[in-house]
């Protein structure tokens, strides 16, 4: 368990991290726990935690603090707000592969007292490691303000937090045009159903992780509205819009990854419905091939079957042009079936089949 105390004077905000035992006067203070620590004497770290802050936690939060498959979610006592945000555990690449593993996801835990905040995650998280480095840091470059409330550094690791899911885009994207490029090509058969449902399920999973965040960020943004609407605060108007602004910046992030989300599993859902119509239309085309060759064997059948009768008298059995005569009556109907097909434009239509545009639509921009 590691505690930062934070003290505001003079307009400038100043961090130190407390040592085992150590107390320290300050304004607000932020402990930052890891779940494994906790989840090996649960008692234990609420009486370690009362000793260092005084402060106690609901044992019913307690144990949603240790559900690592808890989803988002917001709740609040008359003593703190608690607010479980699920954060991306996966790294991604330009090979990223959109599964149900490549968006593995952990909660992390925040309970927001009025000078304190406790966060409750996994180890070795880069994104909680970074914040701590960037608060630590002596050589903050100008321009850049420390948090001033809990409030403001819990809204900071989440900005954190969702800025991670607003990098999954474009390798998502990419994956999405490989998929549509995969599925349109006309030179191969696709089998990889089962990976594609898997892919489509991922994203349905981000959609549905990120409307789950949305409602509670809107619950954390109304409570902060109803406290400030009740209670007589000295805190500076400025701060007020400021937290209001990070609020709503928040939500609309998280807004923008579940419109790509929903973005892409559309644009998947008509690639598909696009390969099957393709499919269809070749089918089609086939099918017509093959009855545009029966209608034009069928009277040489005929013919061929008249004159492989067993009659001793047949018209021109016994003719020695007769064979020329038959075999010219043949390609006459041939030709008259064929410019038949053609004039009801049957053939000879100079069309490319659906698949084979579309593969060569996909290529220019290669050679390009």
């Amino acid at each position: 368990m590691d505690i930062f105390v934070f003290n505001n004077v003079a307009h400038e905000t100043t961090v130190k991290q407390l040592n085992e035992g150590e107390h320290s006067p300050h304004d607000f203070m932020w402990v930052d726990v890891m779940r494994e620590d906790i989840a090996r004497d649960p008692q234990a770290w609420q009486n370690q935690l009362f000793e260092r802050t005084q402060c106690r936690i609901n044992d019913f939060h307690l144990t949603d603090m240790l559900n690592a498959q808890h989803p988002s979610y917001f709740d609040l006592t008359h003593e703190y707000e608690f607010l479980i945000f699920r954060k991306l555990l996966s790294r991604h690449n330009d090979t990223v592969t959109l599964d149900l593993a490549a968006l593995t996801t952990a909660p992390v835990a925040f309970v927001l007292f009025k000078n304190m905040l406790i966060t409750v995650r996994e180890t070795d998280s880069q994104t909680f490691n970074g914040v701590r480095q960037r608060i630590t840091n002596t050589d903050v470059p100008r321009g850049i303000r420390l948090p001033t409330t809990p409030l403001d550094l819990m809204l900071r690791i989440l900005n954190a937090l969702v800025d991670k899911y607003l990098e999954l885009r474009i390798p998502l994207t990419r994956r999405i045009d490989l998929w549509q490029n995969l599925l349109l090509q006309g030179n191969h058969r696709f089998n990889n159903w089962s990976q594609l449902l898997d892919e489509r399920l991922a994203l349905h999973q981000l959609d549905n992780l990120c409307e789950e965040q949305l409602d509670a960020l809107q619950e954390l943004r109304d409570e902060y509205l109803d406290k400030q609407s009740i209670i007589n605060t000295s805190e500076p108007q400025s701060r007020r819009d400021m937290m209001m602004v990070r609020m709503n910046d928040l939500m609309e992030h998280v807004t923008r990854v579940q419109s790509h989300a929903a973005r892409l599993e559309e644009a998947l859902k008509s690639a598909v419905e696009l390969h099957f119509s393709a499919t269809a239309h070749q089918t089609n085309e086939n099918l017509r091939f093959l009855a545009i060759l029966s209608a034009i064997f069928a009277p040489l059948t005929l013919l061929t079957g008249i004159y492989g009768m067993n009659f001793d008298v047949i018209p021109g059995l016994h003719n020695p042009n007769g064979f020329w005569w038959m075999m010219g009556g043949m390609f006459m109907v041939t030709g008259g079936l064929l410019y038949y097909f053609r004039y009801r434009r049957l053939v000879g239509r100079g069309d490319s089949s659906v698949t084979a545009l579309l593969n060569a639509a996909s290529e220019k921009p290669k050679k390009q």
